[in-house]
């Protein structure tokens, strides 16, 4: 039985040993040749893989003297594949000189290899797996002098596509090489001529051409993809199967406009007022109020020029010597551009007899998602219809804006489109939920996220729900959804973690700074019937009460101990508090608040009152002893201060500040930007 198995076995092994010897022994079909030239294909395949690894090895250990021996003895290797990916000699030469790219030797080599290469015209067809030539690889890696050296042996190179359809210049601007993808773009333009011939392709035209404005933007290339945009205007309303199109990209890059950043009230002024080329700065004119028609004509005339003079120069002064002008010069730069693509490509498919719908919805759901009012603003008003685009579940702008907490575009619907806006507050969805409803609902993660401590964040969410409640009517806080619950009873049952989490927090914020208090009017009542100095023996009245040093004891010692003991009644109020989720918003806050206040003045009352204390007792024999207690004093009042402040700063700003719906700064620069790009 077991001779029958094995006889088995072995026929088994012996079929399966002669199908393996048929496949490997029949010759590869031969691939077709992408590029114009073939002859390097042609001599593909005349040596395995295998015999070509002491010349792959030579090459990644930079051993040039094997490297060269190895090539002289083997002229084909300069063109035919080395490995298993089908790099060639000079894809791999690339790489290495990239590892070492400030070691001119390596570049040497490569230049060495090129010229044993004599026939320049082969090098369009020495290509990889996925078809990428050398100019693909120096491209990649943001190497411009192999770039340089490539380009001027055949600037073919320039015009070849690789597997995935991407020129040269396309790979450039993918990885973000900005010197390298300007050198290919002045080359590219040079010899467009070029890409006129067959099996070539002209990187500014149809799909080639979206492609490369495309990646040009989310490489941040604004100065370059504004010029090929205003060279090829066509490019705009050309949708290529499988991409986004060019609004929904530029639409998408958040960072790109002003809403992307968080200014500060003098990074605001200086951001308006700061010079740039796109505009002229008309600083004065405003101030000419005169009704004289001759004297405003002659300030206009004379006055006004050299008065703007003045201001272009000191602001550019200013730029290049301020290193924070500067920054926000190149921020405002940066905008201004983005904001004339934006504009530009509007125009054009504004142009468009139909299908309009088809370039600007991806582009306005992406700004609803990125919070981008500024795209939003330019996009209704080139098409308004836009504002009734609605995602895949069939949600609208107004409903999209509360559920994803997205504050400056509601901003812009509630303070720039008041018409408008009446007409969304009536939406109901398919479950029955109005805006409350909708409002009341958990934010995503990652908007609740963005504030810090579970109380802040339960702040947050009730100041969104007053907000939408104030611009609705006051019958729909009564309105229930299919499942019969009212606005208030959604917000409840979503919030019921979160307003636990924002309850342990304060109780536990509360209870620390409660102990702190406590601790400090222990020390100051103690320090209120100890008298420094002591007491005169016959009246019983204090030794030094007619000094400054002692009055100033007195009088921040009874303040400390006032202010420590009205901070611990306000933080056991907070230990005490039903926590209910409307006492998240304005009650315990502002109770958190003026703790911290009457905290921080108990703290530095105490320490001015032990310092005036130790001098009282040194003044007459030391008083040198004054400037180390002064130094010393402001140590712990400063890390007080350095450590607590930001907390307080959060909680004045959260509970006292702007709110959600505020004047935003897209309607100030709304008057700049629409003089950018003429219409």
């Amino acid at each position: 039985m077991s001779w029958k198995l094995l006889s088995v076995s072995k026929q088994r092994m012996l079929a399966v040993w002669k199908k393996l010897e048929t496949n490997y022994n029949t010759p590869p079909a031969e691939a077709p040749a992408p590029a114009p030239i073939a002859k390097a294909n042609a001599t593909s395949g005349k040596k395995s893989v295998g015999e070509y690894s002491q010349l792959c090895r030579a090459i990644q250990q930079r051993n040039l003297p094997k490297t060269k021996e190895l090539l002289r003895n083997d002229s084909d290797a300069l063109i035919d594949v080395l490995n298993v990916d089908g790099e060639r000699a000079l894809h791999l030469a690339i790489l290495e000189s990239h590892e070492d790219k400030f070691d001119s030797s390596h570049h040497g080599f490569l230049k060495k290899l090129l010229h044993d290469i004599k026939d320049s015209e082969i090098l369009p067809s020495l290509v990889n797996n996925k078809q990428q030539n050398a100019l693909h690889y120096a491209a990649m890696l943001g190497d411009k002098r192999v770039a340089e050296m490539l380009v001027k042996r055949n600037p073919h190179l320039l015009f070849c596509v690789d597997s995935d359809k991407y020129l040269p210049i396309t790979r450039a601007a993918f990885h973000s090489h900005k010197s390298t993808f300007t050198y290919l773009l002045k080359e590219c333009r040079t010899h467009i001529k070029l890409s006129e011939k067959d099996r070539y392709h002209n990187p500014f035209i149809g799909e080639n051409g979206v492609l490369l404005i495309t990646t040009t933007i989310c490489s941040g290339f604004l100065d370059d993809a504004y010029s090929l945009l205003q060279e090829h205007p066509e490019l705009a309303t050309l949708k290529v199967p499988g991409t986004m199109g060019l609004l929904w990209c530029i639409a998408q890059k958040w960072d790109a406009y002003p809403s992307g950043k968080r200014y500060n009230i003098y990074q605001r002024f200086v951001y308006r007022n700061i010079v740039t080329k796109d505009r002229r700065n008309y600083a004065c004119i405003n101030s000419f109020n005169s009704h004289d028609e001759i004297r405003l004509t002659y300030m206009k005339k004379y006055v006004y020029p050299v008065a703007n003079w003045i201001y272009v120069r000191l602001w550019r002064l200013a730029i290049q010597n301020v290193p924070h002008i500067t920054k926000l010069h190149k921020e405002k730069v940066k905008h201004n551009r983005a904001f004339m693509i934006l504009k530009r490509i509007c125009v054009e498919v504004s142009k468009l007899k139909s299908g309009t719908s088809d370039h600007y919805g991806d582009a306005f759901l992406v700004a609803m998602e990125n919070d981008t009012p500024e795209v939003l603003s330019m996009i209704i008003e080139t098409f308004p219809q836009s504002m009734w685009t609605s995602d895949v579940n069939g949600y609208t702008v107004s409903q999209i804006a509360i559920m994803n907490r997205c504050e400056k575009v509601y901003n812009l619907l509630v303070n720039m489109m008041v018409l408008r806006k009446y007409s969304h507050k009536s939406i109901i969805d398919k479950d029955g939920k109005n805006l409350l409803h909708l409002v009341g609902q958990l934010a995503p993660p990652h908007k609740i996220n963005r504030v810090t401590g579970g109380a802040l964040q339960m702040q947050k969410e009730l100041q969104w729900f007053q907000e939408v409640r104030e611009i609705l009517r006051p019958e729909d806080m009564e309105e229930r959804n299919k499942n019969k619950e009212t606005p208030m009873m959604v917000f409840r049952k979503e919030h019921k973690d979160l307003r636990q989490k924002g309850e342990d927090w304060m109780k536990k914020t509360a209870d620390s700074y409660t102990i702190t208090a406590a601790l400090i009017i222990t020390m100051v009542f103690a320090a209120a019937i100890t008298v420094p100095g002591g007491n005169n023996g016959e009246t019983g009245q204090a030794t030094y009460r007619e000094s400054l040093s002692f009055i100033i004891f007195v009088v921040s010692n009874a303040i400390s101990l006032f202010t420590s003991t009205t901070a611990l009644l306000l933080f056991l109020s907070i230990l005490t508090a039903r926590h209910a989720d409307d006492d998240f918003l304005y009650k315990l806050p502002k109770r958190l608040i003026f703790g911290l206040v009457m905290l921080f003045i108990s703290v530095s009352a105490m320490m001015i009152a032990f310092s005036a204390s130790l001098y009282i007792n040194f003044e007459h024999d030391k008083p040198w002893v004054l400037i180390p207690i002064a130094v010393l004093t402001c140590l712990p009042i400063a890390s007080f201060v350095t450590l607590q402040l930001p907390l307080l700063v959060v909680l004045i700003t959260s509970t006292y500040g702007r709110g959600i719906f505020r004047r935003s700064m897209l309607k100030i620069e709304a008057a700049e930007f629409n003089d950018l790009v003429p219409k």
